[in-house]
């Protein structure tokens, strides 16, 4: 196999161009210079300087021989995970997905168990792999010394534990179970943290430094990197990913780690160049002496065969295999654009700039998003993806960004996207593959605030001037919380201009506007997610709708809902699968992605079809906000319609309607419920009953059979992760108006850990109507969180003497009456008893003492209620009333 890899490099060597690269694109020497003069300037960044410096450090120390050495081949097979959902040989206890520790610095070729400290594998791999090198410096298993492999703990071969826990980089096998100990270290030890680790500290350091002692260094390990780089193929060399090898591709690495690490090289490789070329003498001596030793085909005299030798091994080759790092978009497209811009600018500048220009419109085609779900999560990819380009061009042209504004107005709603669906500062919806259960996000999710190396730029200094291209007020505001409310270190940019400008600067927004952000509900129809949002401060709250099913990281979530108040999330989605239990193909896995498991209505036991809901009504009030989402195609029916509204009571509280219409197929069954907790039922006749069916991971069924519209449940909610202060005792309160229906209450599964061991049964409420094809449902509920005890003092539905749609007669406890009215035909709905007679939606009144206060009708045009009468004079179709005294 290396020989054909050798006569590849030949043949590419023999067929290059001369390098079109001569200088750093993005990391010139006027931006250099600006870190220098910051440096000397500014403690802050006299600080990162010496934190690039200390973690550069142990390569800096390193023999050049030793350096050189680092970079293993392709032969040992490779593995993303020692055993996904497996335990430790030693101590039996779970061990899954990434918790095994690799750290090459103490303990090089082992990795180490989180649970009892015991390092496997059990033999001396690296005697073992240095034993099989070829003539160029390569691991080949069959002429490794098999008689290494044996545990050096227990030598005697007599010894029952002489191969326990043994591992030729195969793996070790034991009970029908293999542990792929040196797969999983050759990538997560060797290959990323001494390898990868190495180029990208070596080179941070010479951008802050400028000694080119880091870039002599860094580039030692480019070259050898591209000497090998071209003969990895993940997929082909091991590439397993959850036990299995069916569609895995990468590099050295799996797809998209493999796509995030060569575009990181061309970052490192355009650092160093400058210094690089001026240590050629030093380069070529050492690099041609190892290329003589090793019989590599190019002989690395010069600075420009070894310029040619990186290129060609690690960037021409990624470029010529796309589908090694073909990942989420846009990534591969960014690094293709990287690639091409560190080798090739400005020659091929309009090419740059055309490829750039796509995948901006690509990223920010759906409300300025790419349209992958996860919030928070996957969906932040495409717009982190642009902040990183975007900082990077604007060192080439500092007008950059504002022509791309002026130009692409979605390249600001992509950031402006992760704003608006940020709850209270602290909150995303979880929508598909992002997040765990009840957890808070309290970081702003459109890219971070925290670069991984001090010369990658500042994401700061980029919303800044998203701001100066915008003047949104609110990009100042995410970048100042991000910075923990304060204005020290900004904007943390090395190679930036005048830091004291920029704090002043900032200082004065937020002396004019504030830290809070202020919101106001939306709805982001092309994404299909509306947040209805009231309140002020601490008493902010916040419900959403997620009207779209599947998609890319999204699960059958179709007409979900989720509410934000009282410091907790309060209908939480589960999050982001489990698939430390066996993948994504395991059955605790797929059951976060099933409709089931979401607070929406499943048909016939079937997950949602993917398909994408639309808005047929939208009311944002004064004190009343509501919205009505449908899509049928979700079940294949006529009628998947969902309409919530949530309403004030106070400044401190609200409560929720959700009126869900169905028809179609014979079974509908309504999923709601809340956080971990107790519950106590009212109004039901609880009895035993089957479990759900269909692969779903719930249990501990009681139903009532023929439940009497009014029956109530009541969370007590157990505030696991500690957010409330003092001793907060928060509740919701379900209540049902659903008619013909059989309730129940149940027990679901969902696990709070990263990736298992943290097992949790929630409670939960399925309320379910059957019936022949073509089943016609209403389901009715009311919704109420509340603090020691409940404002609302009765709920029930009132006949409509005409009209076809849901009316309730909600009284509160201070003695106000709330009528809500939703209008599921077309003609006025009336109730005789209060004169009432309304057209529209969608209706709401607020009554105390038999005195109208507060009326809204959505698309009304008439509404007569006791001796007041409104119209719609102005053509709004909204009528709202206030009576203020």
């Amino acid at each position: 196999m290396y020989r054909v890899f050798v006569g590849l490099i030949l043949v590419a060597t023999a067929i290059a161009q001369v390098p079109a690269k001569s200088a750093s694109v993005f990391y010139s020497r006027d931006t250099l210079s600006r870190a220098a003069a910051n440096i000397e300037k500014h403690e802050w960044a006299r600080t990162i300087r010496d934190a690039a410096v200390a973690k550069a450090q142990p390569w800096l120390d390193m023999p050049d021989d030793t350096l050189w050495d680092l970079m293993m081949g392709p032969h040992i097979p490779r593995t993303w995970h020692v055993w996904s959902d497996g335990h430790c040989p030693s101590c039996k206890q779970d061990v899954r997905m990434y918790e095994w520790i690799a750290d090459p610095w103490k303990h090089p070729w082992k990795l180490q168990c989180p649970k009892c400290a015991e390092l496997f594998p059990k033999n001396d791999f690296e005697k073992f792999h240095r034993s099989g090198f070829d003539e160029h410096g390569v691991f080949q298993p069959d002429r490794a010394d098999r008689s290494l492999l044996f545990n050096t703990e227990h030598p005697d071969p007599a010894d029952p534990l002489h191969t326990f826990g043994v591992d030729d980089g195969d793996g070790y096998v034991a009970d029908g179970h293999r542990w792929r100990f040196i797969g999983y270290y050759v990538i997560f030890g060797h290959w990323k943290k001494w390898v990868h680790a190495g180029i990208e500290n070596l080179s941070a350091a010479y951008a802050v430094t400028g000694d080119q002692r880091y870039a002599y260094k860094a580039t030692i390990l480019l070259d050898r990197v591209a000497d090998l780089y071209p003969s990895f193929d993940f997929h082909a060399q091991g590439g397993w990913v959850y036990e299995i090898t069916t569609g895995t591709r990468g590099q050295v690495s799996t797809w998209h780690d493999a796509c995030e690490e060569v575009r990181a090289m061309a970052y490192a490789y355009d650092r160093i160049y400058d210094g690089a070329k001026a240590q050629e003498q030093a380069l070529a001596a050492f690099l041609s002496r190892k290329a003589t030793e090793h019989k590599l085909a190019n002989a690395k005299a010069s600075w420009a065969e070894i310029q040619r030798n990186i290129e060609t091994g690690i960037f021409e080759d990624t470029l010529a295999h796309r589908n090694r790092i073909e990942s989420n978009y846009p990534r591969t497209d960014m690094t293709n654009l990287v690639i091409n811009t560190v080798l090739r600018w400005p020659s091929n500048r309009e090419a740059v700039l055309s490829d750039l220009d796509a995948i901006i419109e690509k990223s920010t085609a759906v409300d300025g998003m790419s349209g992958e779900k996860g919030l928070a999560g996957y969906s932040s990819i495409a717009p982190s993806a642009l902040a990183e380009i975007m900082i990077q061009m604007m060192r080439l042209d500092p007008e950059f960004l504002k022509t791309v504004v002026e130009r692409r107005p979605s390249f600001y709603q992509a950031f402006r996207f992760n704003i608006d669906t940020w709850c209270m500062e602290e909150w995303y919806p979880r929508i598909g593959d992002t997040g765990a259960f009840g957890r808070k996000n309290p970081r702003y999710a459109g890219l971070s605030f925290t670069p991984d190396s001090a010369a990658d730029g500042s994401p700061y200094s980029f919303f800044w001037n998203l701001y100066e291209a915008t003047q949104d007020p609110a990009l100042v505001q995410v970048m100042y919380l991000s910075n923990g409310a304060k204005l020290d270190g900004l904007p943390h940019d090395l190679f930036g201009e005048d830091p004291e400008i920029f704090q002043s600067r900032v200082k004065e927004l937020i002396d004019h506007e504030g830290a809070e952000i202020k919101l106001g509900s939306v709805n982001k129809e092309n994404w299909c997610l509306a947040i209805l949002r009231s309140g002020q401060g601490a008493d902010r709250r916040a419900l959403w709708i997620d009207y779209d099913s599947g998609g890319g990281h999204g699960h059958m979530d179709g007409m979900n809902i989720g509410y934000f108040a009282k410091g907790l999330d309060l209908i939480p989605d589960f999050g982001y699968p489990p698939v430390g239990y066996g993948g994504w193909v395991a059955p605790r896995a797929t059951w976060y992605m099933k409709s089931a498991s979401h607070a929406t209505v499943v048909v016939d036991g079937k997950n949602q079809s993917k398909a994408q809901g639309k808005t047929t009504l939208w009311a944002d009030g004064d004190g009343f906000h509501a919205i009505r989402v449908s899509s049928p195609e979700m079940i294949g029916g006529e009628i998947y319609e969902r309409t919530v509204a949530m309403i004030d009571l106070d400044a401190q509280d609200s409560y929720i309607v959700d009126c869900f219409r169905v028809k179609g197929g014979s079974d509908h069954a309504m999923f709601f419920g809340s956080s971990f907790g107790t519950v106590t039922t009212n109004g039901l006749a609880l009895a035993d009953a089957p479990d759900f069916g269909d692969d779903t991971q719930m249990r501990s069924f009681k139903s009532d059979t023929n439940a009497a519209p009014g029956w109530s449940v009541d969370w007590k909610i157990d505030d696991k992760y500690d957010y409330l202060a003092g001793d907060r005792e928060v509740h919701v309160k379900y209540t049902d108006l659903t008619e013909n229906a059989e309730a129940s209450i149940c027990e679901a599964w969902v696990d709070t850990g990263t990736y298992g061991e943290a097992s949790e049964w929630i409670p939960r409420v399925m309320v379910r109507r059957k019936g022949e094809s073509g089943l016609e449902s209403n389901f009715v509920s009311v919704i109420e969180p509340y603090e020691v005890s409940s404002k609302i003092a009765s709920i029930r539905k009132i006949p409509l003497d005409s009209g076809i749609g849901i009316s309730l007669e909600i009284t509160r406890v201070d003695g106000g009456t709330d009528l809500v009215l939703t209008n599921a035909g077309k003609e006025p709905m009336e109730i005789a008893a209060r004169a009432l007679i309304a057209d529209g939606e969608i209706f709401f009144a607020h009554v105390v003492s038999q005195r109208v206060v507060q009326i809204h009708g959505t698309n009304s045009t008439s509404i007569k209620i006791g001796d007041l009468e409104l119209k719609d004079e102005g053509g709004n179709k909204t009528i709202e009333w206030e009576k203020r005294e």
